[in-house]
């Protein structure tokens, strides 16, 4: 029996526990989401304490290279290839 193709795709962002878990790099959309979220309070995704402006400067840099981006404890933005 096949499996739907909703049931195969993994969601790219899972809710657990009050913790977002990104499980690929955030696209521009999904960051755009996230911003609004942000507005009223800080969001912890993957273990790291994101504030509106640390998505925009996420978002920034997805609209700057094209790319997705992984939220980095660096102060360099990481671009996934």
């Amino acid at each position: 029996m096949f499996a739907r193709k909703e049931e195969k795709e993994m969601a790219a962002l899972v809710l657990r526990g009050g913790e977002f878990i990104a499980t690929e790099a955030l696209s521009a959309s999904t960051l755009s989401g996230l911003m609004s979220i942000a507005r009223r309070r800080p969001l912890v995704i993957n273990g790291l304490e994101l504030h509106h402006e640390d998505l925009a400067k996420l978002a920034e840099e997805v609209q700057l290279t094209g790319q997705p981006v992984w939220p980095s404890m660096s102060d360099k933005l990481q671009a996934c290839p």
